[in-house]
């Protein structure tokens, strides 16, 4: 199993809307993909929202996440990880909203 990380970022927006989080969270699209989803907030020099998808096949779930997040409009304002074999001591960065942190497509071992 692998956990993929959601920090979202409201402050990035012009507009945020808190439905694009629950809309996320409870996406149709994911059935079958995930085991569960939580979530979390706080403020740390600005406020962020952690949402939290345990998968078995991240390969098949972070492109379904991927479009999600565009179909909600929090692409933007958003950095999404994936644990490793070795939990957060491997982990892979999937997405970053600036684009000097993003690695383009990500690789699955």
């Amino acid at each position: 199993m692998a956990e993929i990380s959601v920090q979202i970022q409201p402050d990035r927006l012009v507009l945020f809307d808190e439905r694009a989080v629950d809309r996320l969270c409870s996406a149709a699209a994911f059935a079958g993909l995930i085991q569960d989803v939580s979530r979390n907030e706080g403020d740390d020099q600005g406020r962020y929202i952690n949402v939290f998808f345990i998968t078995v096949d991240p390969k098949r779930f972070w492109p379904v996440l991927r479009e999600q997040l565009v179909q909600v409009g929090l692409q933007g304002a958003c950095i999404v990880t994936c644990t490793g074999r070795d939990g957060w001591n491997d982990y892979l960065l999937l997405h970053h909203f600036d684009p000097q942190y993003r690695t383009g497509e990500a690789r699955f071992l």
